[in-house]
């Protein structure tokens, strides 16, 4: 599990329910706590995602979601980079036909199926080609599950302001059909009273809807991304590391080329190991 992730949900919904309570305890008032007005929130934004996607995206969603909270893709920059500088040795020794010995031990299903291309295809550019396709593939359904996340973050508050009009129409309406010039003259700070209670339930809606959206759909969005991009740099390094095998390149010119990925102290710290 990603401890960020937990501790930023857990922090975010203490720091609400503090700034929730009744001063000198911990214990929110009854009115913020509305079955009606969650069920427009969350209905309204699973109804309207399931209008702007197809069901199976929606689906998918759900177990996209749960990367959010994983702890990433457990990819270690230097570690592959080892990995490929011993399979180019292999391929300068051996030939890049030896490397099929190995396919069927690699995890990485970017790695396996790129290198066994590169065994099978003789020119560079379509092996790049389809080193790129296969990437920009993975990128793009990356993409449609933040996008998601972002746009359910951006019906969120919009179905909360729904709610919060609808309960201000039946309040105003209810207000006026049981108010006289008589009660007004004579109970006119018991109907104001009514009046800004029904108006504090009634904004309940767009409170849950701002909450929802910016602790939960938008930060999540967010970290799918971050994820991503972590995931494609590492693929890029593979990428990178795969066209150098398959052009015979010396495995020292192709491991200084793939520590240009990493940051400068992993760097610094790689080359004065193999010095």
């Amino acid at each position: 599990m990603d401890i960020a992730t937990i501790i930023g949900l857990i922090f975010g919904l203490f720091l609400v329910f503090y700034g929730m309570s009744e001063p000198g305890t911990f214990t929110p008032p009854d009115t913020f706590f509305n079955l009606r007005g969650l069920a427009i929130v969350l209905g309204g934004t699973f109804a309207a995602t399931l209008v702007n996607y197809p069901l199976k995206n929606v689906i998918g969603m759900l177990k996209v979601s749960l990367q959010a909270f994983s702890n990433g893709t457990g990819f270690n920059h230097m570690e592959v980079i080892d990995e490929l500088a011993q399979y180019s040795e292999q391929a300068r020794k051996k030939g890049l036909p030896s490397l099929e010995t190995i396919l069927d031990g690699i995890d990485n299903h970017y790695l396996q199926m790129g290198l066994e291309n590169a065994i099978l295809e003789r020119d560079p550019k379509k092996l790049e080609n389809f080193l790129n396709n296969e990437l920009n593939s993975m990128i793009d359904r990356h993409s449609n599950g933040q996008e998601i996340f972002y746009n359910m973050g951006s019906y969120a508050p919009a179905f909360g302001l729904l709610g919060t009009v609808m309960g201000l129409i039946l309040m105003m309406t209810r207000q006026a059909a049981t108010s006289t010039v008589d009660s007004y003259a004579t109970g006119a700070q018991d109907s104001m009273s009514a009046l800004l209670q029904g108006m504090g339930i009634a904004l309940v809606t767009t409170f849950y809807g701002v909450l929802l959206a910016n602790l939960l759909f938008i930060p999540i969005a967010g970290k799918l991304k971050t994820r991503s991009d972590a995931e494609v740099h590492g693929l890029n390094i593979i990428k990178a590391g795969i066209l150098s095998i398959h052009s015979k390149e010396h495995p020292l010119i192709m491991r200084e080329k793939l520590l240009t990925f990493v940051d400068k102290d992993t760097r610094k710290a790689a080359r004065q190991a193999t010095d």
